[in-house]
């Protein structure tokens, strides 16, 4: 049976683009591994990240997730069982939060400011869908541009 986890934590330290990357890189190669699919949304403090996938696999990573020294204050915003896989497409994509974003937070979650915590399981999973269907759109965007 297929789950969908949906969490916001906050980082523990300053990280660096080079880390944040490390920490994308790097759950790319896991999540592939264990079969997940997921989104990362960061924005130098707060984390917001849905995973997809069977159930022990899900279980297993997100233990991992909340012994990691690097977060805090985790809330589980959703854990449901799903029909079909919504990040299919990714082991891990990642969306900076950051300002320009500000509409959607408002959108989805009732501040023009990037605030997990306020977010409704459902608000989560529509601002992540709207800005992974941003992200999946670049590398098209990108290669028209090239084309033109």
């Amino acid at each position: 049976m297929l789950t969908r986890l949906i969490y916001a934590s906050e980082t523990t330290q300053a990280l660096t683009p080079a880390a944040v990357q490390h920490i994308v890189d790097r759950a790319r190669a896991n999540n592939t591994r264990l079969h997940l699919s997921g989104l990362l949304l960061f924005d130098s403090h707060s984390f917001l990240q849905v995973l997809e996938g069977h159930r022990a696999p899900l279980s297993e990573l997100f233990g991992r997730i909340a012994a990691d020294p690097r977060h805090r204050r985790i809330e589980l915003l959703e854990v449901t069982p799903v029909d079909e896989r919504r990040f299919a497409h990714w082991s891990m994509g990642f969306a900076a939060a950051d300002a320009a974003h500000g509409e959607l937070f408002l959108r989805f979650g009732g501040t023009p400011q990037f605030n997990p915590y306020a977010m409704s399981a459902a608000g989560a999973l529509g601002l992540l869908e709207r800005l992974g269907a941003a992200q999946s759109a670049l590398p098209a965007a990108r290669g028209r541009a090239a084309r033109a």
